[in-house]
Parts: structure tokens; C-alpha cells; sequence
């Protein structure tokens, strides 16, 4: 139900399950079960740059929680990100482990329905909310926006990429058992590994065919593999020729409107 054109929305700064989130919703259902998106920034992002696609989503009327990733915003313990890139399949790891509780707190509150949940994110969230929808089958849609669904591949080849004294830097920090090791646990929210993971769930993707930070290559070689498979029958991939690390307005727009037909109609 959409909610009334001029009623305020509310953007709240709170904890469910001691997750740090941005809650954000219509003033007339603080209260109110409602169906819920939870929504993922990106690297070194700040929470709040998902609020405009957080309004979008609160005026078609969802509830909408925006969580902190772990090292980000408050969570985070001094580290300085862009000298550590080596956190980042950490913090992803986090996010995909932390949603259950997150939702169960959100439905202990009263204020979201166990079933209207959907997933979404942008670059490093759009990796997360792929992740999860490998990893959690009761979220009813998912919408990964330039992410990847084949974090593997995508670890791999940062590092395979790396200028030599860079891998040397990183080996460093991190033995080859523990790159291996992380290897593995991406493994289990990989959907390339997993597509039957998708049981026909409606799940939306997005990227750029000139996008450096999280390449084409891997939504591509997925749909390639995979489109045909029944558990992929309402999956969606749109891409953005010549795009770069970007999602346009209309692709928002598209986003919102696919939760929306999937979740509320």
C-alpha cells in the first residue's frame, strides 16, 4: 500500500539484535507489521547513502532497515579501510551471518512480517544480498545492484591481479591457508555454486558493461550458465551498456518497483 503522498517519513537511528541500523519508515506505521526490505551500502559508504533508495521503497510501502556493516560507521575499531582492503569478504561474511538475527528481532518487535522479507544492496551490499538469498530461503526477493553473484571467482581474481609486491603484502598478512579458508566460506553463499539456491525466487540484477570496481564478467557468466535453470525462472538481469560503477536513477526505480510486484501484489 502506498503510502499517503505528503505524511512524513521517518529515518531512525537505532539497534535490532545490537546490529546499528538506520530504520526507516512512514510516521503513521511506526508500529505497524509491515513487509520490510533490509538494504546494504557499499564499501567505505556511509549507511545513509541508501536513503534515497530507502524513501522510494517506504513510499510503496515497506518498512526499510539499513544496516551498518561490521568495520563501518560505528562499528568500526580504527581500522582504516582503504589501507585494509584484505576486511572486505570479512565484512561481507558478517552481513550474510548477522541478517537472521536481524530479522528476528525485527519480527520479536512486532514491526515486520516473518513473511514479506526482502534483500537488496549496492556493490559490496549487492554481494551481501546475493549471498543471502544463497543462504536464507525464506526472504521472499532479493536485488543485487553491481555486485556479484560469484564471489569466488571475484576474490580469486583480486588477488591473481594484484602487482606482485602487493600479493607478496598480502600473503603476508594472510597465509595461503587463510585465503583458502576464506575461499571456502564464500563458497557457501556463492550462487554460482548454489543457483538452485534461488528456487524460483523472484531475484533482480544489475551492472555495468565498463564497470571496473565489481566487473560485468561475473553477473554475465552467471546468466549464461544458469538462466535456463528452473530455479532462475524469475530472475532478472539488466545491464547498463558502457556503465561504469554506477546505478542510474531508473534502475532504482526498476528495483523498488520489482520488490514491490513481488512483495506487496
Amino acid at each position: 500500500m502506498t503510502t499517503n503522498l505528503f505524511e512524513d517519513v521517518v529515518v531512525r537511528t537505532t539497534k535490532f539484535g545490537d546490529l546499528p541500523v538506520l530504520h526507516v519508515f512512514a510516521a503513521s506505521q511506526a508500529q505497524t507489521k509491515l513487509p520490510t526490505i533490509i538494504d546494504y551500502h557499499g564499501w567505505t559508504n556511509q549507511t545513509a547513502t541508501e536513503l534515497g533508495t530507502a524513501y522510494q521503497l517506504v513510499r510503496a510501502g515497506f518498512r526499510v532497515i539499513l544496516p551498518t556493516a561490521y568495520l563501518h560507521g560505528s562499528r568500526n575499531d580504527g581500522t582504516d579501510l582503504d589501507r585494509h582492503p584484505e576486511h572486505f569478504w570479512s565484512i561481507v561474511g558478517h552481513s550474510v551471518a548477522e541478517f537472521p538475527q536481524l530479522v528476528a528481532a525485527l519480527v520479536a518487535a512486532g514491526i515486520s512480517d516473518a513473511n514479506k522479507i526482502g534483500v537488496m544492496g549496492t556493490s559490496m551490499g549487492g554481494i551481501t544480498a546475493a549471498g543471502i538469498m544463497a543462504t536464507q530461503p525464506t526472504v521472499v526477493a532479493g536485488v543485487s545492484l553491481i555486485g556479484s553473484p560469484e564471489p569466488v571467482a571475484f576474490a580469486t581474481d583480486q588477488v591473481a591481479q594484484l602487482p606482485a609486491a602487493l600479493q607478496a603484502a598480502l600473503q603476508a598478512k594472510l597465509p595461503a591457508e587463510l585465503i583458502e579458508q576464506t575461499y571456502q566460506q564464500l563458497a557457501k553463499f556463492d550462487l554460482s555454486e548454489h543457483p538452485e539456491a534461488l528456487a524460483g525466487r523472484p531475484m533482480f540484477f544489475f551492472n555495468g558493461t565498463a564497470d571496473q570496481m565489481v566487473p560485468y564478467q561475473y553477473m554475465r557468466d552467471f546468466k549464461h550458465r544458469f538462466k535456463d535453470e528452473p530455479a532462475l525462472k524469475a530472475t532478472v538481469f539488466k545491464r547498463a551498456e558502457g556503465g561504469v560503477h554506477h546505478v542510474p536513477h531508473k534502475i532504482q526505480e526498476a528495483a523498488v518497483a520489482f520488490l514491490e510486484t513481488n512483495i506487496l501484489k
